[in-house]
């Protein structure tokens, strides 16, 4: 069953050659998931031609997509850099995750303050995106997909 995002088709062959790039427990899952980046990429690409950062075209190619949905990404969703306070708060709350393997021992702060920070941006980036999404498909008409029942961390 073909889906329409805005009246954009994605075809049942579109969704079986991307379901190869999503390993699953079974093809019904890996289906739902190749449907459900297919459906997220269109509405990012929508959106990045609406705001002129992809001229219209009947097929801009690939790294012109991806390019256009990088710069969308960056202009439409802003990460907190994480400061000292939040990467030792996260530290404290998680220190169990921060023992060294072979000895056992608690790992100081200074020593893995860089990965929390970058943990703690990539986690805000994360989620940033799943609100965008979330308002993207909001303002979209989506059919034969529902979006919004989705499991994936993308979109919750």
């Amino acid at each position: 069953m073909p889906i329409f995002v805005n009246k954009v088709e994605i075809t049942d062959d579109e969704v079986h050659a991307e379901m190869q790039h999503h390993p699953a427990a079974s093809v019904d899952e890996a289906r739902h998931k190749a449907a459900e980046a297919l459906v997220v990429r269109e509405l990012l690409l929508q959106e990045a031609e609406k705001m002129k950062l992809l001229e219209p075209s009947s097929s801009p190619s690939p790294d012109s997509q991806e390019k256009a949905i990088d710069v969308l990404i960056s202009q439409e969703i802003t990460v907190p850099q994480a400061d000292d306070a939040s990467c030792s708060r996260y530290y404290q709350q998680n220190k169990e995750r921060f023992v060294d393997k072979n000895t056992g021992r608690q790992l100081p702060l200074e020593s893995v303050a860089a990965h929390i920070r970058d943990y703690l941006q990539a986690r805000s980036l994360q989620m940033g995106i799943s609100q965008y999404i979330k308002v993207l498909a909001g303002r979209a008409k989506i059919a034969g997909f529902d979006l919004e029942a989705s499991d994936s961390p993308l979109v919750q």
